[in-house]
Parts: C-alpha cells; sequence; structure tokens
C-alpha cells in the first residue's frame, strides 16, 4: 500500500511547539507583531500543520493543533507559565479569581434526594428565599429523577450572569416552585475565622486563597472576632494556599507591618527592581503566629517571608513549596485566551530567594521554601484529614440550626473547624501565641 511521505518522530513535536506558538505571540504580543518568523520554521509551520491534518491515523480540529504547539512552547519555558486556550478561559478564570456565574448553592446528593446545604451569603439563592434542606425536585422543568442528572445537578443551576432558572423545590410537605436569576458570585476566601480561646482573646482564621478581594475578606473576618472579644492574638493559617493575586497578599502584609520593605521583585537580567513597602499598618502590635506546610506556595510564601523577616510572627509546621516566581498573566483585545508568563522572581525583605531549585552559594544544597521557626510534621493521613477539614467553609450563624436539623434527617456531619485537640500544628501554633503574647518584645517589627 503507497503511504504519503513520514517526516521524522522529533519534527512534530519540536516544530509545532517552538513554531507555532512563535507565530501565534509574534502577531498578537502587545497587540501588534513583535518580529517574522524566520525560515525555514515559517514553512515548516504551514507545512507540518497541513501535513498532520492531511495525513494522520486520526482526524484533528485545525485549531487545536495550535492551541497544543502554544501550549507546549509555553509549558517548556519554567513550571509556571501557561497558556490557557479560549476553551478553557472561563474554568481558568473562576480558579484565579473565585468568581463564578450562578446561584450561590451548592446540593449535595443523599441517595435520592439533591438537597441544599446552605445559600452563600448575598448571593442570588439566597436572596431568592433558599434554605438548608430545601430538596431539589426539578431544574426548569426537568426532574431530577435519575443518578446521573441528581449528579450533574450544580452544573444545571450554573449558567451566564442575568439569565433565571426555574427550581422546583420541597420544603417539609409542600412544594414550590422559585425563579433564581444568576449573579456573579464570589467564593469565600476565608474559610474559618473562630476564637481559640475566647476568655484569652485567642482568634483563629483560615485564608485558603489570595483572591480578589481576600484582603477585605480577612480584615473582616478579624474585625468580626474583635467585636466578639478583643483579640489578643491571632493565628493565621496558610496551610494548602497556594497563593493568588499579589496585590492582595501586599495589602494583607501591609495591615500588619508597620514599615520597611515587604518584597522586592527581579526582572530579566535583575534590570528592573521593584519594592512593595509597608504603608497605613492598621494591626501593628497584634500577635502572630502563621501556619504553613509544604503546600503554602506563592503568595503564601510572600506574606510569611515578610512577617517573619520583621520578626513581626512566628512561622509553624513545615517548610513551605518554594515559588519564587512572579507571573503576569497577558490578555489582548478581542482574543479569548490567556498566557501566564513568569516575568521575575521575589526576595524577601531579607534578600532570601525561596525558590525551590535555587542552590545555596558555596555548599551546592538545594534550598527552597520558608522554613518554619517551630516544625511540627504530621503524618499523610493527618494531612488529609486536615485538607478535607479546611477545605469546607464555616456554616453560617443564621442556618446553623436548620443544616444541623437537615444533617440528622440524611445523616452527614455538619462542618467544623480545626481544634487544638485534633490538630498538632494548630496546638503548636496557639501555644506559640500564648508565648509571643508573654513576651511583647518579640513582636517588635524591625525596619527592613
Amino acid at each position: 500500500m503507497e503511504q504519503q511521505p513520514r517526516l521524522p518522530l522529533w519534527f512534530l513535536p519540536a516544530n509545532m511547539a517552538l513554531i507555532a506558538a512563535a507565530f501565534f505571540l509574534g502577531l498578537l504580543i502587545g497587540g501588534r507583531r513583535l518580529a517574522s518568523i524566520p525560515e525555514p520554521q515559517r514553512s515548516a509551520l504551514d507545512l507540518v500543520h497541513a501535513t498532520v491534518l492531511r495525513s494522520h491515523v486520526d482526524s484533528h480540529d485545525a485549531g487545536a493543533l495550535i492551541d497544543d504547539a502554544i501550549a507546549g512552547m509555553v509549558r517548556g519555558l519554567d513550571p509556571y507559565s501557561l497558556y490557557v486556550p479560549p476553551s478553557k478561559v472561563q474554568r481558568y478564570e473562576e480558579a484565579t479569581t473565585g468568581h463564578y456565574e450562578g446561584i450561590g448553592a451548592e446540593f449535595h446528593v443523599y441517595g435520592d434526594a439533591v438537597v441544599l446545604w446552605f445559600p452563600l451569603p448575598g448571593g442570588p439563592a439566597e436572596a431568592a428565599g433558599l434554605q438548608p434542606g430545601d430538596r431539589l425536585i426539578a431544574v426548569d422543568g426537568k426532574a431530577l429523577d435519575t443518578e446521573q442528572l441528581r449528579l450533574e445537578v450544580n452544573g444545571m443551576v450554573r449558567g451566564a450572569a442575568g439569565t433565571e432558572v426555574r427550581l422546583r423545590l420541597q420544603r417539609g410537605d409542600g412544594e414550590r416552585e422559585v425563579t433564581v436569576r444568576r449573579g456573579d458570585v464570589q467564593r469565600a476566601c476565608v474559610k474559618w475565622a473562630q476564637l481559640l480561646d475566647a476568655e484569652a482573646g485567642l482568634g483563629y482564621v483560615h485564608l485558603t486563597d489570595f483572591h480578589p478581594g481576600s484582603s477585605k475578606q480577612l480584615l473582616a473576618a478579624i474585625a468580626s472576632l474583635q467585636q466578639q472579644k478583643p483579640l489578643r492574638g491571632l493565628v493565621l493559617d496558610l496551610r494548602f494556599d497556594s497563593g493568588g493575586s499579589f496585590d492582595e497578599c501586599i495589602r494583607i502584609a501591609r495591615a500588619f507591618i508597620a514599615k520597611g520593605t515587604i518584597v522586592t521583585q527581579q526582572r530579566r537580567d535583575d534590570a528592573e527592581r521593584h519594592e512593595a513597602r509597608a504603608e497605613e499598618c492598621t494591626l501593628p502590635d497584634l500577635p502572630l503566629v502563621v501556619l504553613v506546610n509544604q503546600f503554602s506556595a506563592s503568595a503564601s510564601e510572600v506574606l510569611a517571608g515578610a512577617l517573619q523577616d520583621h520578626g513581626r510572627a512566628a512561622i509553624v509546621g513545615v517548610r513551605t513549596h518554594g515559588k519564587a516566581c512572579v507571573n503576569t498573566v497577558y490578555t489582548w483585545e478581542n482574543l479569548d485566551f490567556r498566557l501566564k508568563l513568569t516575568t521575575g522572581r521575589y526576595r524577601t525583605p531579607n534578600g532570601r530567594d525561596i525558590e525551590r531549585n535555587f542552590a545555596a552559594p558555596g555548599d551546592g544544597k538545594a534550598t527552597g521554601g520558608i522554613p518554619p521557626d517551630i516544625e511540627v510534621e504530621v503524618n499523610q493521613a493527618q494531612r488529609e484529614a486536615l485538607r478535607q477539614t479546611l477545605a469546607n467553609s464555616e456554616v453560617p450563624a443564621r442556618w446553623r440550626e436548620q443544616l444541623a436539623a437537615c444533617a440528622t434527617q440524611y445523616g452527614f456531619t455538619v462542618p467544623s473547624p480545626p481544634t487544638p485537640a485534633d490538630d498538632a500544628q494548630l496546638a503548636a501554633a496557639l501555644t506559640a501565641l500564648r508565648a509571643r503574647i508573654a513576651a511583647p518584645a518579640a513582636n517588635v517589627p524591625a525596619d527592613k
């Protein structure tokens, strides 16, 4: 059987990744053409693309091939750069901003029952009158009478902001139909806020992400605790917090650090250096302990490193992940894709490079991350149990009684925060916090 001429095996991936990406980005970066693609790469792009579409044993989408080529080039730059094709932009935006379009309610399946835990505060579902324990019967007239539909229900109630969805609900012995107008929903960045010791005024807040608005959420949570009992100390939990907005991180650091440098950014070849400095500090004297683990990364490490270098907080847990890269997300008008590109590296106020691939001068040993002042290891089972605990959200006070009744009916456990009794790292953090309160000189910020 006669075959089409074949190219060497290495030719396809190498050229598609390097050539197609360069061609595509060369046309688009900055909204203008930056440089021409040299020959023979320009011709190779057209030839390889056409040959794959014509002769590969499987059929392919022409646009998807180019997407894969661009992604291959960007992925090879470093572990953090990323090309996001149009088909994945919505999911990427939700993951990086905490915003999505829907009704602000999460349903759980128990047997053949689809039950609302609680509507998110301020969301469309709450405004429409949904309550914990409401059993969802149908969505837009479609009965949830199969297991597949019940499992897909959270996707079914989502949709573009401004559109409406009809929900048929059972509450008690009666049924009702409610029309909910979808809107923009912000996921909570503060999952837990509680008093660890109400009498002593010792608070605890878990920050899960540095999404836009996280600084306001964190400071609001601290203010709420202050209303319950004047705070004499705070444990800030950054475990499993993989980072997010650099600007939000700086705003949070400025709330605790009175003066000096918070972080330094270095651009290519150290040609550009930028310092973020403290200003308008609102909580300069509140004793702090910060909890971290190996999944605390990026903005979490910037914050922990700044607080540690200034002597502003004791760091408890295990060494953090070690991501010292500054990422910039590029967008272009009328083009629905994203390019996340590493454009710099940061240093802590004392000049530490915490990138995990960084080798210490002189000894060649790999270093990285923020080392804790007090190291507390936990085993894998304990860490996984903690991950699940912290992934849950605190139930708003107004819904706790109803959700408890719902839990009894359907046999689930209402989420609760970690406690020093079942969390060795939190117990150590609480001990360290008491020590800092007893020795206030340890909380005096340094001038960096």
